[in-house]
């Protein structure tokens, strides 16, 4: 083991900020030492260390679809230009991406596109297309049934939507504003976010909580799964009959091995990223998981080779290296 990995495991004090972040990200640090047994010093220090290496993020996240934005969808790459290095910086840097991958199987690359509006998907990949010579393949994000957000190993039991309605909301200015603050960091303090909105930190506080109450946005602790130990991380498109596809996504969705699960418009219906341990694992997971699903007519993995983007988060090496976010959802131009 090379000393550079070393320098990157987390400890057991390392793992148990990170639970503790994912049941309450903004929790106070007095709160958060009592619950691993440490000193709010250490515990403080600790935690931001492990954000200036780049190692962790506790972040805002929202449903834009919800917003009037969107909807997302996953969009599989290729062609002759699809494992260019400029064809990957191009899509990193493009604000309208909020995950990038390499892949292997039947993709050389996957990104998940936010557009503002859905037509305007297609003027996204339009200008993609004018740079590159690359073939897409989408699939529009119709139902998230699970996150990211709620995924880390032995973690509380995660919520898992498999309802048919969701309701619409319309932001104000300030709201709006307040949600841009905490996609860039979720334990922004109250008089930043003040300042930010032009308002009292009261004000904020306020705002934020309505935020959380409403569950317009909720945090997440974004760290990589490798720095976890988990080594194999895939992609599976499932193709499920309709009636059966609220069964299987519950199932699927409470499956210890699934980060993100939702429904799509495209020849899959159901889109789910995975991690285990070891890729000696993936096999028996497509007999044992997904060949057991109740409806599934068929299934598709894609193996993630790389990780580029992650929420909007440029990866590099496993570390989060700033931020490419629109606009229009991060607040500056709002």
């Amino acid at each position: 083991m090379t000393s550079r990995k070393s320098e990157k495991e987390f400890d057991e004090l390392d793992l148990g900020i990170l639970t503790a972040l994912r049941t309450d990200g903004r929790a106070p640090w007095p709160k958060i030492a009592a619950e691993v047994g440490s000193s709010t010093s250490t515990v403080r220090r600790r935690y931001e260390s492990l954000q200036q290496r780049g190692l962790i993020r506790v972040i805002g996240r929202t449903e834009v679809a919800r917003l009037g934005f969107g909807p997302p969808a996953m969009v599989k790459f290729r062609g002759r230009d699809a494992m260019l290095p400029e064809f990957l910086k191009s899509l990193q840097q493009n604000s309208h991406v909020r995950y990038l991958s390499f892949t292997l199987g039947t993709a050389d690359c996957l990104a998940e596109i936010v557009p503002r509006t859905l037509p305007s998907l297609q003027d996204v990949l339009w200008a993609i297309r004018q740079d590159f010579e690359v073939e897409s393949e989408s699939y529009v994000v119709t139902h998230t049934y699970t996150s990211g957000q709620d995924w880390l190993p032995d973690s509380a039991e995660r919520k898992i939507d498999t309802s048919t309605r969701t309701s619409d909301v319309e932001l104000s200015l300030d709201e709006r504003r307040v949600l841009g603050a905490l996609l860039r960091d979720g334990r922004a303090s109250y008089s930043s976010i003040a300042a930010a909105i032009q308002k009292s930190e009261n004000t904020a506080r306020r705002i934020m909580e309505s935020l959380f109450e409403r569950e317009i946005a909720s945090l997440r602790v974004l760290v990589e799964p490798e720095m976890l130990g988990f080594q194999a991380k895939f992609w599976a498109w499932i193709d499920i009959k309709p009636s059966h596809l609220p069964e299987a996504a519950g199932l699927l969705a409470a499956n210890p091995a699934t980060k993100t699960l939702f429904a799509s418009a495209g020849s899959s219906n159901l889109v789910g990223q995975f991690v285990l341990p070891r890729h000696t694992e993936v096999y028996a997971f497509m007999v044992d998981v997904l060949g057991e699903l109740p409806g599934v007519r068929n299934a598709e993995t894609l193996l993630e080779s790389a990780v580029y983007k992650r929420v909007w988060n440029l990866v590099e090496d496993n570390t989060y290296r700033g931020v490419a976010g629109p606009d229009w959802l991060f607040g500056s131009l709002i």
